[in-house]
């Protein structure tokens, strides 16, 4: 597994070398899509997390890089 840190905070992925690894992040990329959707519109909007921060902040810079690795991929 790898690291990346994005705005201070740290994710650990699965580089996606096969199909099914690759189908299992545009499946990730969805619920990343929804969750910012949810948090700019929807039932999130102007919800905190425990440390203060808004929730979701940090999901677009996530989907950037999600998105950048399936298409380097594909």
């Amino acid at each position: 597994m790898d690291k990346v840190k994005i705005n201070g905070y740290s994710y650990t992925y699965y580089k996606p070398d096969s199909y099914e690894g690759t189908k299992l992040y545009k499946k990730q990329i969805k619920r990343v899509k929804e969750k910012i959707k949810a948090s700019q519109s929807g039932c999130y909007e102007g919800k905190m997390s425990t440390k203060g921060k808004p929730l979701y902040q940090d999901y677009s810079a996530l989907l950037e890089f999600l998105e950048g690795l399936v298409k380097k991929i594909e």
